[in-house]
């Protein structure tokens, strides 16, 4: 019975993290391709990445939550905890950009050096911490 439940949890894992990898992928790229829309007609790396990360972050709650971990958490409960850990990273990423940029790095390439940090924390934290299953 034990190894049927380990079997089990692997298998969900296995797909959960692929599904989070293709939302991730999708979501990155939008964030990634207005920030670099953005930061040249308005120079300004707050506004710009509030903005792109804004609309990117709306379709990646959306999907993380139905399709990704397929939540029982209500939105009100699994929102809140979502832009905590929004509000985190988003902080975390624009001071790294920020400094980067002040450094003379190019901001297409400043713009993905935060996801070095972020990416391999995040999956962890949303599946144990935002969309965690009901006890």
């Amino acid at each position: 019975m034990t190894s049927k439940v380990s079997v089990l949890k692997a298998k969900y894992f296995q797909y959960s993290m692929i599904r989070w990898g293709m939302v991730g992928i999708t979501t990155t790229l939008i964030d990634y391709l207005l920030f670099i829309s953005l930061y040249g007609p308005i120079s300004s790396v707050f506004l710009a990445n509030l903005i792109s990360a804004s609309v990117a972050t709306c379709i990646n709650y959306l999907t993380h939550h139905r399709w990704t971990f397929r939540s029982e958490q209500t939105h009100s409960r699994s929102g809140f905890r979502y832009l905590i850990n929004l509000m985190f990273w988003w902080l975390v990423s624009t001071s790294i950009i920020k400094i980067l940029l002040v450094s003379g790095l190019d901001p297409k390439v400043a713009k993905l050096v935060p996801l070095l940090l972020i990416v391999p924390v995040n999956y962890f934290v949303l599946n144990h911490l935002v969309f965690k299953k009901k006890s």
